[in-house]
């Protein structure tokens, strides 16, 4: 257990735990308020149990477990202190889940909230997963269902910020999402090499396998499982789970011999969305509705920094 190895925790200048002989992998990432999140949908425990999330997905993606936590926490001064043990609340629960241990961080003040949380983890050199690995033939495939966060987001904006016609289901999809650390870990045991967590779109994250791999993808639209709630117009469902960001779902590319052995291995659903092609000069991820014709696309996925 991650625990057995601390040395020093909470309370020195660092952190010090015993290293293996394992592949060592770390990751960091900051929620801000007003940028990724607003408080009149997102609690202190929501926000606590999101800023772990996201890592941890990062971690999960590679097919790693994960060990040690940093966190670093900044807010005005008018923050209650029932709010910030909220805050740890929701990330500790979250890390108990996962055997993953709080050893350090920060705690400043500032004009506005920002959460920002590093994780250390480790996986063997030989289940590594990458989104270099990906091979013509192989199929792309995708874990759970897409959008739901997509979508909350969409009717917290068309609402003027109120949850409260927002289906529940849904805005646990955006403020709690569930993280597929051990799925990853059974697909890596079962010989998947080539995933990513679809944390900008899965087009725009799919970009990135195809650029890493030097090859093309097609996708099928009807075929990617999408969140059907009535608040949500059918015509966009699809379009939400096709670009809609923090889905925090695993898309992975394998040969089609391995998707029946990790599809029982998992317990939550698997979906061929579609295929591996050669690279070519033309557009690197073509979209196919049911009737085989392609489907425009005007903005894949998040971008960061752009207009």
């Amino acid at each position: 257990m991650a625990s057995e190895r601390i040395i020093i925790g909470i309370g020195d200048d660092t952190a010090a735990w015993r290293g293996s002989e394992l592949v060592q992998l770390a990751t960091i990432d900051s929620l801000i308020e007003d940028v990724h999140f607003r408080f009149s949908w997102c609690s202190w425990e929501d926000l606590g149990h999101k800023s772990l999330a996201v890592n941890l997905s990062d971690i999960a993606a590679m097919g790693g477990h994960a060990l040690y936590a940093l966190v670093a926490l900044s807010c005005p001064s008018t923050v209650d202190s029932d709010d910030v043990v909220s805050y740890y609340r929701g990330m500790t629960q979250l890390a108990l889940e996962h055997d993953v241990v709080i050893v350090g961080g920060n705690l400043t003040t500032s004009p506005m909230v920002t959460s920002t949380v590093a994780i250390v983890g480790e996986i063997r050199p030989d289940r590594l997963m990458t989104r270099s690995s990906a091979q013509p033939g192989d199929v792309i495939a995708v874990t759970g269902v897409l959008g739901g966060a997509a979508a909350a987001l969409a009717l917290l904006e068309s609402d003027g910020g109120s949850p409260l016609k927002v289906p529940d289901h849904l805005l646990d999809s955006l403020v709690r999402p569930h993280v597929r650390l051990h799925e990853s870990q059974v697909m890596a045991g079962l010989g998947v090499r080539c995933a990513i967590d679809i944390s900008d779109g899965l087009l725009g994250d799919l970009e990135h396998i195809c650029a890493r791999s030097s090859v093309s993808a097609t996708i099928y639209s009807a075929q990617v499982p999408h969140v059907v709630d009535d608040e949500i117009p059918a015509d966009q469902q699809t379009m939400l789970a096709l670009t809609g960001g923090e889905n925090y779902e695993l898309l992975f590319v394998c040969a089609p011999s391995l998707l029946e052995p990790v599809a029982a291995a998992l317990n939550c659903p698997v979906t061929i969305i579609g295929e591996i092609g050669a690279c070519s000069d033309s557009p690197a991820i073509v979209v196919r509705d049911a009737r085989g014709m392609p489907v425009k696309i005007d903005r894949p996925g998040w971008r960061h920094f752009a207009p």
